[in-house]
């Protein structure tokens, strides 16, 4: 990849990230570049729902979708692990300090 297709990328990924369910940028930022990131960095977590991995691709979509809500990142967060087979016991983000 060139540089110059890097800002064309960028544009169609603009143009179909309102139709994306999930978490788009799975696909344009893998989780194994990230990781491989963490690791030259000395960064260690523990397998989460919300880790690092999932949190980066949250923001990112967060920052891409036109009412910047954390509400729709959430959304597109639940909707990649439902996808990837995560059971979640709820959803209702209120409830986590109950």
């Amino acid at each position: 990849m060139t540089i110059s297709t890097v800002p064309r990328r960028v544009k169609i990924l603009k143009q179909k990230f309102p139709q994306s369910l999930g978490l788009p940028f799975k696909k344009l930022l893998p989780d194994t570049v990230i990781q491989e990131s963490l690791a030259k960095l000395f960064i260690k977590y523990s397998r989460r729902l919300f880790d690092p991995i999932v949190t980066l691709w949250a923001f990112l979509s967060q920052v891409l979708d036109t009412d910047k809500s954390c509400h729709n990142a959430v959304s597109r967060v639940i909707a990649y692990l439902v996808g990837e087979g995560v059971e979640l016991r709820s959803t209702l983000t209120s409830k986590l300090f109950d």
